[in-house]
């Protein structure tokens, strides 16, 4: 009986040394030089508007992760371990929005999230995936706020916020020489924002605005906006609108005959959208817009060969008609977000969050298709003002637009 009491008690040591070594090597934040612990798959949760009137963004947000998850898994996955996508469609809907984030953490058991599409879904969602460490790569929404090192550790972005596009647009009509700048916005925070920071803009270079046209976001008659546009006697009109705000107000300058060639008109990153131009019809002829500079192309510059490659893949893989609501820089904004997930995995040699972040905020010159990101433990925006140039979003070559040269 002794002996056998003796066999027993080793036996049970033996098992508890072998646990205690298991559970110590499947901890997804030990980073101590060993390579990272291989799970069975690693899995992005995808939410965002793929139904209803927003659903070019979802299907612009799925196509751009799916490309690169197809590309990583063809080359051996991250650190070994095949990549699974999983998508929801939230419709818009913040409140919608967190139940589908919750249910990809509770249940599917993300290791990293990309998305929303929608602004108000993303204030939705972030405290709680802050809450649950979950990183959040955003490559849609432009909200200047969604980006705060301090309030959201867990949270980059791969596309130009709201902020920086709005000193882009005055910045570049200012040094294209334009003395009389008219710019028309809604009168909600964002709009009052964009208006406060052009102003600030001029008053630097001794200018002020011709005229901020104000209006309420859905208004339906925009005729008034248009002729405080034409009676300010512009040079150069800037559009900071949503999309059919921006198109009621092409179509009301288009019954006063004064679009270009008259007067230069140039719009944020919404009026490069096939949508917009859907809206606006005729009247979207020679605007202008802006776009990241690796996603587009000139008379003389076809664009980045691997950035040309990727758009023909795109453009192969949907067609004609299946093809007319794709925004390219977009598919690249989240191309490029997961690629860096993957990046920021391998760097780190782990899976835990903090670890991923420090690998990501350790990135200075990161190539992406839609542009080069750099990111610090202080800026999680992957671009700034920099990188953009103006663009005429109604010339396309393979989903590239036409950059506009002096």
């Amino acid at each position: 009986m002794r002996r056998n009491s003796i066999i027993s008690v080793l036996l049970v040591i033996m098992l508890l040394m072998t646990a205690v070594v298991g559970c110590g090597g499947d901890q997804a934040g030990d980073n101590s030089g060993q390579q990272a612990p291989v799970k069975e798959e690693f899995v992005i949760g995808s939410v965002g508007c793929m139904s209803g009137g927003g659903a070019s963004l979802g299907k612009n947000m799925r196509i751009g992760v799916e490309f690169a998850v197809e590309e990583i898994n063809k080359n051996g996955g991250i650190n070994g371990m095949p990549v699974r996508a999983v998508f929801r469609d939230d419709e818009a809907d913040p409140t919608k929005s967190l139940s589908l984030v919750r249910e990809l953490v509770e249940k599917e058991g993300i290791d990293a999230f990309i998305g929303p599409t929608n602004t108000t879904c993303a204030i939705a969602i972030q405290p709680y995936l802050t809450e649950k460490k979950i990183i959040h790569l955003i490559g849609g929404c432009t909200g200047t706020d969604l980006i705060n090192p301090s309030k959201y550790p867990y949270s980059f972005r791969t596309h130009i916020n709201d902020r920086d596009q709005a000193l882009f647009l005055v910045k570049e009509a200012i040094e294209k020489g334009y003395q009389r700048i008219a710019v028309a916005h809604d009168t909600s925070a964002l709009g009052m924002g964009v208006q406060k920071d052009m102003a600030a803009v001029l008053s630097e270079n001794g200018m002020k605005a011709a005229v901020f046209a104000t209006y309420n976001a859905n208004d339906v008659d925009m005729l008034p906006v248009a002729q405080k546009l034409k009676e300010s006697n512009p040079d150069h009109i800037l559009l900071f609108t949503l999309m059919p705000d921006g198109a009621r107000i092409l179509k009301a300058l288009e019954k006063l005959d004064f679009l270009p060639p008259t007067v230069p008109i140039t719009g944020y990153a919404a009026t490069a959208l096939p949508a917009f131009r859907d809206l606006a019809g005729s009247a979207c002829k020679g605007v202008w817009s802006l776009a990241p500079v690796n996603t587009t192309y000139s008379e003389t510059d076809p664009g980045l060969p691997e950035v040309v490659e990727l758009a023909k893949r795109v453009e192969e893989a949907y067609p004609g008609d299946q093809g007319k609501d794709l925004n390219f820089f977009t598919i690249c904004a989240y191309y490029d977000c997961v690629q860096l997930i993957r990046t920021g995995v391998e760097k780190a040699n782990s899976l835990n969050a903090d670890d991923i972040k420090a690998a990501l905020e350790s990135l200075d010159d990161y190539k992406g298709a839609q542009a080069n990101y750099q990111f610090s433990s202080t800026d999680h925006e992957g671009l700034d003002a920099e990188c953009l140039v103006t663009v005429d979003a109604n010339q396309l070559k393979h989903g590239m637009y036409l950059r506009i040269e002096d």
